[in-house]
């Protein structure tokens, strides 16, 4: 019954789609992979490194977290 609707979130949780999550308290934007991925998954990895770095996240967390907002 739940199956239908949790097969949209498995491509949005897919390590393949994201490769991997960010590392928090590194000066800079570090995406953490697991040792078995896909060439797929370092190249998105990549990808959204250079997003957040595009969108200047790490400046944007740090303004967050010092200013409390």
């Amino acid at each position: 019954m739940l199956l239908p609707a949790l097969v949209p979130l498995a491509e949005q949780f897919d390590p393949n789609n994201t490769g991997g999550a960010m590392l928090l308290r590194v000066n800079g934007v570090c995406i953490i992979s697991h040792g078995s991925s896909t060439d797929t998954a370092i190249v998105n990895a990549v990808k959204v490194a250079n997003e957040m770095i595009g969108a200047g996240l790490v400046d944007r967390l740090r303004e967050t977290v010092s200013t409390g907002e």
